[in-house]
């Protein structure tokens, strides 16, 4: 019986955490697309982006184009709102596969810094 419940055990515990960074990386995803939306917003009330941000920190412009409560931190990431004149994006800083998990898109890729492209000029 004990040899068949650490089979069982052996298992299921590296599938959960398959689903576990699965769900972390999806959650990064709906982050991204949170930021995409709150810029966007941005850009149409005041004719620009918004100025760049420290890693982790909301750019305060940004405070009334987000939910209250809303955070550039993660468990395994945190957020920077980027805006280099010519690419304008949202910066990870991630040392886990999270953005392997992500899937494609618009990467720039430094180190442990990935930037998904909104736009280039």
């Amino acid at each position: 019986m004990v040899v068949i419940v650490s089979i069982l055990t052996a298992l299921a515990i590296p599938n959960y955490q398959v689903v576990v960074t699965r769900a972390r990386a999806a959650d990064l995803l709906g982050r991204i697309d949170v930021v995409d939306v709150a810029v966007q917003s941005y850009l149409g009330d005041n004719n620009q982006w918004p100025a760049e941000s420290a890693g982790g920190v909301i750019q305060p412009d940004l405070n009334n184009f987000l939910t209250e409560g809303r955070s550039f931190t993660g468990e395994e990431f945190q957020l920077d709102w980027e805006n280099g004149g010519e690419l304008i994006g949202v910066g990870i800083v991630t040392d886990n596969a999270l953005i392997d998990l992500a899937g494609p898109g618009r990467w720039f890729v430094s180190g442990n810094r990935y930037v998904f492209i909104l736009e280039t000029s």
